[in-house]
């Protein structure tokens, strides 16, 4: 009875096959996600290729983590056919996958995307940030900052926030880069005759993370701002030692920026 059933799932998927111009991928996604049978996967994840449907892409995306090596081949193929480059960071970690048929195929899709020097240019690099110092909001300032800051650079996927656990196993076996970077905050206020000094510090380190955290460099920025009167309120010193923070979170980041350009 169960092999009954598979014939009859290859016949209706064979006659799904996309005729020219036809857009409609959805039967065919479908089966590519659904079908027990890895003939009807391979067949769907073929078909998807030739489609320039929206609902191609994110079934062959996810097939390149199936259960079946041809499956993983097929779709990394097709979205090599599509030209499609939010798949290539899943093509590119199929070329060290166990199948050595689909180690090929991965290498020679890669060469619709400018070979394998794809793999680097288009690699996330996993990043934590982490402030500490005693005064909590101006450590949930800088954090913000940081974060603001982050979120609109294409090298990186932020790992705050608990982050993505299928990244995390990534970094800690070597198939994405990750780092962390600590910043420890300090500020002081100086009052002498006739006028007040913020003055703030930032010491910052960065980590390489894998199954453990390993020092790669650390650095310090300091600032310090002259108010020129003994009459602040302390509302206003709270504002001004912010000021001061935020001065010197864009260096921050502008040197961190140069670390991750010499992370592989």
């Amino acid at each position: 009875m169960k092999l009954v059933r598979a014939f009859r799932s290859v016949a209706v998927v064979l006659g799904l096959g996309l005729a020219p111009g036809h857009a409609d991928a959805g039967p065919l996604a479908d089966a590519l996600l659904t079908s027990s049978n890895f003939k009807v996967r391979i067949k769907a994840a073929s078909e998807l290729g030739k489609s320039p449907d929206p609902q191609a892409l994110p079934a062959l995306l996810r097939a390149l983590e199936d259960e079946h090596p041809l499956v993983r081949a097929a779709a990394a193929g097709s979205l090599g056919r599509l030209k499609a480059h939010e798949g290539l960071p899943g093509i590119c970690r199929l070329r060290v996958d166990p199948d050595p048929f689909v180690q090929q195929t991965a290498a020679r899709t890669l060469e619709a995307f400018g070979g394998e020097g794809g793999c680097v240019a288009g690699r996330k690099i996993f990043v934590e940030f982490d402030v500490k110092g005693p005064d909590e909001r101006l450590r949930s300032f800088v954090q913000q900052q940081l974060l603001q800051r982050a979120s609109t650079d294409q090298r990186i996927v932020l790992g705050n926030n608990g982050g993505e656990p299928n990244l995390r196993t990534e970094v800690a076996e070597g198939r994405m880069p990750g780092v962390a970077l600590l910043l420890n905050l300090n500020t002081t206020v100086s009052r002498v005759p006739g006028t007040i000094t913020v003055a703030c510090q930032v010491g910052q380190a960065v980590f390489e993370l894998r199954r453990e955290r390993i020092l790669r460099g650390s650095a310090t920025q300091q600032a310090q701002i002259d108010l020129g009167t003994p009459n602040v309120s302390d509302q206003a010193l709270a504002g001004q030692t912010q000021e001061c923070l935020a001065a010197l979170v864009p260096a921050v980041y502008e040197e961190f920026g140069n670390y991750l350009k010499g992370v592989k």
